[in-house]
């Protein structure tokens, strides 16, 4: 199955249109074309979270609180939400 179809499903039970203004919902890192291989749901995509999805071959997070909630400005490594990006 695709990412995009486990998108969809997500988005019927939980509408964009009932985020508030402030959300950052929906895919934010990732190609949603590619085959979804495992999921691992959270709260946040902690550390510990990313390196269990690696370890079971998962390449769909889904959380409740989005990794990146407001604008970045480069992605170094340097703080949390970095290091999990790079």
């Amino acid at each position: 199955m695709k990412i995009q179809n486990i998108i969809a499903f997500l988005e019927i039970i939980a509408p964009a249109s009932l985020q508030e203004s402030y959300d950052n919902a929906g895919l934010i890192v990732g190609d949603k074309f590619k085959e979804c291989t495992g999921i691992i749901t959270s709260l946040d995509a902690t550390e510990s979270v990313v390196q269990e999805a690696i370890d079971k071959n998962c390449n769909l997070i889904v959380t409740h609180h989005p990794i990146i909630f407001s604008g970045l400005k480069k992605i170094t490594g340097k703080n949390y939400i970095e290091k999990q990006l790079s």
